[in-house]
């Protein structure tokens, strides 16, 4: 996997529709109150398919890192942190659709996409 040429090619959420070959879809019908949370899930992990350039995570092998972005929330602003990875510990971060597989491309996709990051932690 080339990481680095996987980051030039998904630069915006269009280019994430392109290289998945996914449908952008309408949430009109989505109650006006969730529609952006729904739209902006369903980004993020066009997205993070698209940067995963096929990696599945394997949920069976807890050696394996699979890696998020780390967000840091108050009144006054909305950063990345970081990128974590998790292990066999139970805890609640991202959806297993929204892992990576390296730390790089995690950090890539939490600051090249922060707004769909952002409305999919804020609602």
């Amino acid at each position: 996997m080339e990481t680095k040429n996987i980051m030039e090619r998904v630069k915006t959420i269009e280019d994430a529709f392109e290289v998945t070959g996914r449908p952008k879809v309408d949430f009109s019908n989505v109650p006006e109150d969730l529609r952006a949370y729904f739209e902006n899930q369903y980004n993020a992990v066009v997205v993070t398919e698209a940067l995963n350039e096929g990696y599945q995570p394997n949920w069976d092998n807890s050696r394996e890192l699979k890696w998020r972005p780390w967000f840091v929330m108050s009144p006054w602003s909305f950063r990345v942190h970081d990128a974590g990875c998790g292990s066999s510990y139970a805890a609640a971060g991202a959806g297993s659709r929204l892992c990576s597989p390296s730390e790089e491309i995690a950090e890539y996709s939490a600051r090249q996409f922060k707004d769909i990051w952002r409305g999919v932690q804020l609602g």
